[in-house]
């Protein structure tokens, strides 16, 4: 989307199908029995088939959604210094009116952090307590301001609403869950409108796909205006909230989405795809140049199964940087002037305590990370029997280093 104009630049769902045969299915196994299916089933499938997933589905958007917080909590001047050591404490969880929400990282807490902090590393209790701070009052007035209790009114039919609870339902645990972007619903085209308003300084622009009608017969040409609607958030709040998502690429979560030579802004995201289903919806949301952006992107994956696992930085944010790789390029975005990283070769940490390799590392600026998620073990005595990458291999300084203990 340009966060200008409020023009989609591109819009795919998956799988796709060929718009010249519409009736045509894209899935082998249905295509094998399509003579023996019901009728009824047929329409349901084909419907399915066509829908236009970015209007017309809802999902949980997860910590992409802490944008929204995070601007909320500037606007109304409740974090002033961004970078502020020591503002917030993840002591890995939260409890809120009896109920206890954990940290994605409870096993080994982020402690000490600033809002920048709090966001590249995408720490749910900071934002929960920044939430409660907001109130549901002002953070439901925030939600109409992005237009994500509306539809955006997109040129396009079967635009889907968000789903959220009414305000006067709305107690403790929900705001604290609605705060990181869990327990509610909303379309991709009504989260990359409202992070536009970020993108472009703070003005809600209505998305649009036509930009002009062209009478077929007299060659008359009619303009279709952008649509410029309310202040959502100060310029400064804008500028504030596109420096920290630079550094979430940069240096948090959303390292994976970075292009050589381009400035470039993110966060990532994961969320449920519903209850107890066991799967999950991972995404990315960034922006280009981060410092004045000229496009937004949004990458949705519904229950990634693959390698990767299902967390947004290792699967989402490695789609969006091949995107924008291509993309920017192509839309002869200027690349900026940035410093090459600085590499360093990976060491033999294996046989080594845990509390030995993390201050070994520590003076090589790496960071080691669990591979399986442990609540509690204890450092002196749990040694490395595996690490990846291997002893050898080049990475970057302040990237880390995955292990298994015995």
């Amino acid at each position: 989307m340009d966060p200008d104009t409020g023009d989609i630049l591109s819009m795919c769902t998956y799988p796709e199908y060929d718009l010249n045969n519409p009736f045509q299915i894209n899935n082998d196994e249905l295509k094998s029995n399509w003579d023996s299916i019901e009728q009824s089933d047929k329409n349901i499938y084909l419907q399915q088939m066509w829908r236009n997933k970015a209007i017309t589905d809802t999902y949980e958007p997860g910590s992409t959604f802490k944008l929204i917080t995070t601007s909320a909590a500037l606007e109304e001047n409740l974090v002033t210094d961004i970078d502020k050591a020591g503002q917030f404490v993840c002591t890995g969880g939260i409890d809120i009116a009896g109920t206890y929400i954990k940290c994605w990282r409870y096993y080994r807490p982020h402690g000490s952090e600033s809002l920048r902090d709090a966001l590249m590393n995408s720490c749910n209790p900071i934002f929960i307590g920044l939430g409660q701070k907001i109130g549901v009052s002002k953070y439901y007035e925030y939600l109409r301001k992005f237009g994500l209790v509306y539809k955006t009114g997109i040129d396009l039919p079967g635009e889907a609403g968000s789903i959220f609870l009414a305000e006067d339902k709305v107690g403790p645990v929900e705001l604290a869950t609605l705060s990181f972007g869990q327990r509610f619903e909303i379309t991709p085209i009504e989260l990359i409108t409202a992070v536009s308003s970020i993108a472009n300084g703070g003005m809600y622009i209505k998305p649009r796909v036509v930009t002009a009608v062209i009478d077929s017969e007299t060659g008359e040409r009619t303009e279709i205006e952008p649509v410029i609607k309310d202040k959502v958030i100060s310029e400064e709040t804008a500028s504030k909230v596109r420096d920290m998502m630079k550094s979430v690429v940069a240096l948090g979560t959303g390292k994976n989405a970075r292009v050589e030579g381009y400035s470039i802004g993110g966060k990532t995201g994961t969320s449920e795809d519903g209850v107890n289903t066991n799967k999950y919806v991972t995404s990315f949301m960034g922006l280009s140049p981060a410092e004045d952006p000229e496009l937004v992107i949004l990458v949705v994956l519904y229950n990634p199964t693959g390698e990767g696992g299902h967390q947004g930085g290792g699967v989402a944010a490695p789609v969006a940087g091949q995107i924008l790789s291509e993309v920017l390029p192509y839309m002869e975005i200027k690349k900026t002037e940035i410093e090459e990283p600085e590499k360093i070769e990976t060491p033999n940490i294996i046989g080594m305590t845990v509390k030995d390799a993390k201050k070994f590392l520590k003076e090589m600026e790496i960071e080691l990370k669990m591979k399986d998620e442990i609540e509690e073990i204890n450092e002196a005595e749990a040694v490395i029997t595996e690490q990846i990458p291997s002893q050898g291999i080049i990475i970057e300084k302040n990237s880390y280093i995955l292990c298994t203990i015995n």
